[in-house]
């Protein structure tokens, strides 16, 4: 198909539209063959005038006659279709106009020029228009745009217009009202690494609901925990938006921990576009939301860190018990095996105690009555005999000591007198043969004792 085209090179000066696809073949007028080369500018009526586009403001039904300048840079005389249709600014802040194929409800109706001019090669062609205003037309700033433009067709069906042109933005008198509407959600994005921050992204939506032209430049603000974290990020600045027209963005921040929730808000401020009228007043708009930003990657690994942190301490504490129990099982022991000892220690003293208190009582039988330490020197006498007898008491709670020793025994004898009888080879007597008798009843309980030879 691209042998029955003509090669078109299109030549847009000072904000000239791009080439849009155009209606249906039916509204092809055939060019002749060659480069076809163009601009289109505003006029004076004379010439150019040096204004980039028109901008008029106008009353409810005042009607005005501008001019366009088209100048054919081509090597032939070309027909140029022209035309009128609304105005809107894109995402990127041109602006462009409605194709053929789409109604006009602005400006659009409201512009009135020829059809078509036809203008020789390296001429130029000055074309009046008028500009007639509605008398219900709203105040505020209505954009439009006039375009010149070629179309070629191949077989009849299938065609392509290219068009040049500039803006006509037409401000109605009245009361302006600049307005903005905001709307704003978020979302958190956290890492499954509980060392790594997350991302927090703030969107929003911003409306022209006002009857003027504005500049907006949006700003995001978040914080949490109450303020002690905050921060606050500009948005991509809208250099133009029209009335009715909507903006949408989003204001992505790195390296933001999760803090449960971030209170965001979305502050637009706005200021009139004009470069021939008054700016107008400027206008402001904001929208709140919260973010819920649930650290849960740290909430595991603080919960994983708590329960090691438990097993840990219920380990030692099994370790403590144990301990304990041991240490108090070796006690009672301990308190057994020291009954034990006690009851045989008493058992090994019982002889000795029967010893001493036998020869407590055979002992008067030949002397003299015992006295107390402080009548020793009347009882004694030079044919007396005075015996001390100090029993020593066993201990309640002997210790390692097997056997608690004898009673001491201290004797204190005067010489008798001749012819007396000796009592001395009797008390020793007395005294072996009650030893041995305790001998043998040690050894026979020894003999006898299960736990014979044990220290207590």
């Amino acid at each position: 198909m691209n042998r029955f085209l003509p090669r078109i090179a299109i030549a847009a000066l000072a904000l000239a539209l791009l080439s849009i696809p155009s209606a249906p073949a039916a509204y092809a007028d055939d060019q002749p063959d060659g480069d076809v080369t163009w601009s289109m500018r505003p006029s004076d009526g004379a010439g150019e005038d040096g204004r980039a586009w028109i901008e008029r403001e106008l009353e409810p039904g005042e009607s005005v006659v501008e001019h366009l300048l088209v100048r054919n840079l081509s090597a032939s005389t070309v027909t140029f279709r022209l035309s009128a249709a609304d105005g809107y600014f894109t995402e990127t802040g041109r602006f462009n106009m409605l194709t053929a194929d789409q109604e006009s409800v602005g400006v659009g109706t409201w512009i009135e020029l020829p059809d078509e001019v036809e203008v020789p090669s390296g001429g130029d062609a000055i074309v009046p228009f008028t500009i007639t205003v509605p008398d219900d037309a709203t105040p505020g700033d209505h954009p439009g745009g006039v375009a010149s433009s070629i179309r070629t067709s191949s077989n009849g069906e299938f065609g392509i217009e290219s068009r040049v042109g500039f803006r006509v933005m037409t401000r109605v008198t009245g009361e302006l009202a600049p307005s903005l509407a905001v709307e704003s959600t978020g979302t958190f994005t956290g890492s499954w690494n509980p060392f790594d921050p997350g991302r927090l992204d703030i969107g929003y939506t911003i409306d022209n609901t006002g009857n003027t032209r504005l500049a907006v430049a949006p700003q995001v603000a978040a914080s949490a925990l109450f303020g002690l974290v905050s921060f606050t990020v500009a948005g991509e600045p809208i250099a133009e938006m029209a009335p009715g027209e909507s903006r949408s963005g989003t204001v992505r921040v790195s390296s933001v921990w999760p803090l449960f929730a971030y209170s965001t808000k979305v502050v637009a401020s706005a200021t009139g576009v004009s470069d021939e009228l008054a700016a107008g007043e400027t206008a402001s708009a904001s929208a709140a939301s919260v973010v819920v930003a649930i650290p849960w990657a740290q909430l595991a690994a603080i919960a994983l860190a708590a329960l090691l942190i438990w097993l840990m301490w219920r380990d030692r504490r099994r370790r403590e018990r144990l301990v304990s129990a041991l240490i108090e099982q070796a006690r009672q022991e301990g308190r057994e095996s020291v009954s034990a000892g006690s009851a045989r220690s008493s058992r090994r003293g019982a002889p000795v105690i029967v010893l001493v208190v036998l020869l407590a009582i055979a002992l008067p039988v030949g002397g003299a009555p015992p006295a107390s330490a402080a009548d020793d020197a009347d009882l004694r006498g030079p044919h007396g005999v005075v015996i001390h007898v100090e029993i020593a008491r066993t201990p309640e709670v002997a210790p390692v000591a097997p056997v608690a020793p004898p009673a001491q025994v201290d004797r204190d004898v005067s010489l008798p007198r001749p012819n007396a009888p000796d009592f001395t080879a009797l008390a020793g007597i007395g005294l072996a043969v009650m030893g041995v008798g305790a001998a043998a009843y040690v050894v026979s309980t020894r003999l006898r004792s299960p736990g014979r030879g044990s220290a207590p």
